[in-house]
């Protein structure tokens, strides 16, 4: 479980490839002085030039878990934190990849400290970009694993969907800051 300040403002980003989660980390960085926690799974593919295997999926889950507890460690009180995206993300690629489910359940367990979950929608185009992007019909798989194992499990906590161009998702998001 992940300890902050209570005043610190934690959203996690939810969704497949190119479904707009680092295009709205970006707007909320600069539109609200939200500090970003990059994406491990990026950062291992760009250092590795490949996809994770089945039993690296742990390890990248846990360092992106450890990276988003150390800035909220060292966060100021009424800091906006942005996960992006959140570690549950690694295990639903686990469950889509690799059939593994051993991960959904201790990955969903840790986000209760969470203010706001940002489900980015598969509504825009899908774009390639190398190594990251498996293609649209990938993503629409993502989508139904989250929309099946991961949203269910966030009933009791505060999720807005992103939908719409660049504008319409951060006026989402900071629309439901302001609640």
């Amino acid at each position: 479980m992940i300890q902050y300040s209570p005043m610190a403002t934690v959203i996690q980003l939810l969704g497949g490839e190119c479904t707009g989660k680092s295009a709205l980390a970006t707007d909320l960085a600069r539109g609200v002085g939200a500090e970003v926690v990059p994406e491990e799974l990026r950062a291992f593919v760009d250092r590795h030039g490949r996809a994770p295997v089945a039993h690296e999926q742990r390890a990248i889950m846990e360092r992106q878990a450890s990276a988003l507890a150390d800035i909220l460690s060292h966060s100021e009180h009424k800091s906006v934190i942005v996960c992006d995206p959140s570690p549950v993300m690694t295990a639903v690629y686990s469950v889509q990849y690799f059939k593994d489910h051993s991960l959904l359940q201790p990955a969903i367990q840790g986000m209760v400290d969470t203010d706001l979950f940002v489900w980015c929608q598969p509504d825009i185009p899908w774009t390639p970009d190398g190594l990251h992007r498996d293609g649209p019909r990938m993503r629409e798989r993502t989508h139904e694993i989250l929309e099946t194992q991961v949203i269910p499990e966030l009933a009791d906590h505060s999720v807005v969907q992103a939908r719409g161009n660049a504008r319409e998702r951060l006026d989402s998001v900071l629309g439901s800051l302001r609640r």
